[in-house]
C-alpha cells in the first residue's frame, strides 16, 4: 500500500517556516513575508479582542470585536493556505486584504489600538501583493 501526501507543505523545517531553497526566490520571499505579516496580524487582532480592558470594552461595539476575531481567523487561514501551497491562495489573500483594511480603519478609530491597526495595514499590503502575483 502506498502513502499519498494530501498537500505539499513546501518543505517545512523544524521552525515551521518554508524552506526557501525549494521555491523561486521572488515568490518565496514574498510568500514568507506575507505569511509572517498574516501571523503578526492574527496575534495582534486576538490580543486586541481578548486584551480589552473593561473600560475600553464599553466604548467598543460588539461588531468591532467580531471584526477583530474574523480578521484574526482569516489571517491564520491565509497563512495556512499559503504554507500548504493551495491553488486558492490568491483569492484568500484578496479577501484577507479587504478584511484587514476594514479592521485597520476600525482600529485607527479606537484609542489604544494602533498596534493592531499597524499589523492590519502590513498584512493588507502584503496580501494585496500576493493576490496580484501571477
Amino acid at each position: 500500500m502506498s502513502t499519498q501526501t494530501v498537500f505539499d507543505t513546501g518543505n517545512v523545517g523544524q521552525s515551521g517556516q518554508p524552506d526557501q531553497s525549494t521555491r523561486p526566490m521572488s515568490s518565496s520571499a514574498s510568500m514568507l513575508t506575507c505569511m509572517q505579516a498574516c501571523q503578526q496580524c492574527h496575534e495582534a487582532c486576538r490580543k486586541a479582542a481578548f486584551g480589552i480592558s473593561p473600560a475600553a470594552a464599553q466604548d467598543l461595539a460588539a461588531d468591532d470585536v467580531r471584526l477583530l476575531l474574523e480578521c484574526a481567523e482569516l489571517c491564520q487561514l491565509s497563512a495556512n493556505w499559503q504554507l500548504a501551497g493551495s491553488q486558492y491562495c490568491r483569492q484568500i489573500c484578496a479577501v484577507c486584504a479587504e478584511v484587514c483594511r476594514q479592521c485597520q480603519d476600525r482600529c485607527n478609530d479606537n484609542e489604544g489600538m494602533q498596534e493592531c491597526a499597524a499589523a492590519c495595514q502590513r498584512c493588507a499590503e502584503s496580501c494585496e501583493a500576493m493576490s496580484s502575483m501571477a
